[in-house]
């Protein structure tokens, strides 16, 4: 499970919805199953893949004209067990009722 958010810098606009649509095409383009979420994108990968994917979202963004990209990555890699993203909501909603 990875947590993925990238924000431009210097773009000279407050809109960032491009900049933000070209990193998660790269997202989508490596074929992981993700959900967009308000302040970042989660998906799941295997641990090189979640890197890959970073890099060329965090490199879409450049590429789209900004100044300066801030990239933050943070992967949970539970290891006794899989555990989807639905499966992980869930979990904790149904102790919420």
């Amino acid at each position: 499970m990875a947590e993925l958010s990238v924000v431009p810098i210097g773009t000279g606009s407050t809109g960032l919805s491009d900049y933000i649509a070209a990193a998660l095409r790269e997202v989508k383009r490596a074929g992981v199953k993700y959900q967009l979420c308000p302040t970042c994108t989660v998906f799941e990968a295997e641990l090189d893949t979640a890197l890959s994917v970073a890099k060329a979202a965090h490199q879409a963004v450049i590429d789209s004209g900004a100044k300066r990209v801030i990239t933050t990555l943070r992967i949970d890699e539970r290891l006794d067990t899989q555990r989807i993203m639905e499966e992980r909501v869930e979990r904790v909603t149904e102790k919420v009722k």
